[in-house]
């Protein structure tokens, strides 16, 4: 292959065809895409686990991705309602909810005004027919009446808005199938929580349902969770994530059993997502049995390749990944094609091993 430096060759824009010495597992990644099917990826770090999980993001067929509300519960302030509705909808109906709390406010914002003016002029009025005892006792009894209405207005405003919805999952600025990366996540992030309050008397406390925190499962859903080195989950948190693939769809409560979220339990929200999991192989042996079966028995266990043939075909995927990376860290000048073939050489050292 002929070329001055790495700027005339072609780079691909399709993440998956950026991926070079792993031709299984791309092409068992793009029948996953069609298929729906859960991936545990097995190998070293740096051989492009994360890589391909984002690309199978990219081929998934975008589904109808669905915005989810959360609504009080009148029956049981505990249980909030979930309510999946479709993309971009979500935004709509917050926004109508908003507009009506705010026409109502400034509608009792008007009424106070009109009622102020008056308990103002009323002693005035009265002073020239009643005298001054008349005057400063209706002045009074105008201040005690705003006060008395102040006070309650704030408290109907207070309660329209603990009836507004709260947009829990918002997909209308996403174009593509989720990807979400939940590496290291501990269980409140993973499954959601609910966040704690500690004004639960007098009615100062905020409802349960704008309360609720969504998990990256639910953020996942109809797209891709990517979870590397897996098996340093704990057991139980591995079990409720089989769950939640089993369902796709997993209630919302408190992770805290001290916090007053620990209370509320959401209905089931949506989470319909492709799970792809990585680790080595001595992690993998760690990981849940019943987990890593389903994944083995309803998607594909890839080992990922530590080496490649030195092949005139692998040489130029090796001359293009140069050029990716040049691109992609946009410091850097292009490389001659001595300096790629010094790479290329490095590379053949450093596998240890003939023709590889």
């Amino acid at each position: 292959m002929r070329f001055k430096n790495s700027s005339e060759l072609a780079v691909p824009t399709n993440l998956i065809n950026k991926i070079i010495g792993q031709s299984k597992a791309v092409s068992l990644i793009k029948k996953a895409s069609k298929q729906r099917r859960h991936i545990l990826l097995i190998g070293d770090p740096g051989t492009g686990k994360s890589m391909l999980g984002q690309a199978l993001s990219q081929l998934i067929p975008k589904e109808s991705l669905r915005d989810i509300l959360i609504l009080p519960n009148v029956s049981d302030e505990n249980t909030p309602l979930v309510r999946p509705i479709n993309s971009g909808r979500g935004k709509e109906l917050l926004f109508r909810a908003r507009e009506n709390i705010s026409v109502s406010a400034k509608r009792q914002s008007i009424i106070f005004s009109i009622l102020a003016i008056l308990a103002l002029m009323l002693p005035w009025w009265l002073r020239g027919i009643y005298g001054d005892t008349m005057a400063g006792a209706s002045l009074i009894s105008g201040m005690m009446f705003l006060m008395i209405y102040a006070v309650s207005m704030n408290m109907v405003s207070k309660k329209q808005k603990t009836h507004e919805p709260r947009l829990l999952i918002d997909t209308s600025k996403i174009k593509n199938a989720p990807f979400i990366d939940a590496t290291g996540a501990h269980a409140g992030a993973l499954f959601g929580d609910v966040r704690h309050d500690p004004f639960q008397s007098g009615g100062l406390g905020t409802p349960a349902h704008l309360r609720v925190e969504p998990g990256m499962i639910h953020r996942a859903n109809k797209g891709v969770l990517f979870i590397d080195e897996v098996a340093t989950l704990n057991p139980i948190t591995q079990q409720d994530l089989l769950t939640a693939m089993q369902e796709k769809k997993y209630s919302i409560t408190g992770k805290s059993e001290r916090s007053a979220g620990a209370m509320v339990r959401t209905e089931p929200v949506p989470c319909d997502f492709i799970l792809v999991a990585a680790g080595n192989i001595d992690t993998i042996k760690k990981m849940h049995p019943a987990l890593r079966s389903r994944i083995r028995g309803y998607g594909y266990e890839i080992v990922m390749e530590n080496e490649i043939e030195d092949t005139n075909k692998n040489r130029e995927m090796y001359y293009q990944f140069i050029a990716q990376e040049v691109i992609k860290d946009a410091k850097i000048p292009h490389f001659s094609k001595t300096a790629c073939d010094e790479i290329i050489r490095i590379a053949r050292k450093m596998s240890g091993k003939k023709k590889k």
